[in-house]
């Protein structure tokens, strides 16, 4: 599975813009789902580049019961 950028997971606040990664996928250096950056370019190459699949338990349980009511 591969992340694309949503408008909808990026938020624009004082400082810039904060990342906030749908279930199922992670920031490659941690586990963490929200990450903030300066700029919108920065957001870009990240996303292209830092995004990986995540197998943690919250969203392996969110997954598990997304498929369930599909």
């Amino acid at each position: 599975m591969k992340y694309k950028l949503k408008k909808n997971d990026v938020d624009q606040c004082e400082d810039g813009y904060m990342v906030f990664l749908p279930y199922g996928f992670r920031w490659n250096d941690d586990i963490v789902h929200v990450r903030g950056f300066d700029t919108m370019a920065e957001v870009r190459a990240a996303a292209k580049t830092d995004v990986v699949e995540c197998g943690c338990l919250e969203c392996i349980k969110h997954l598990i019961v997304r498929r369930r009511t599909f």
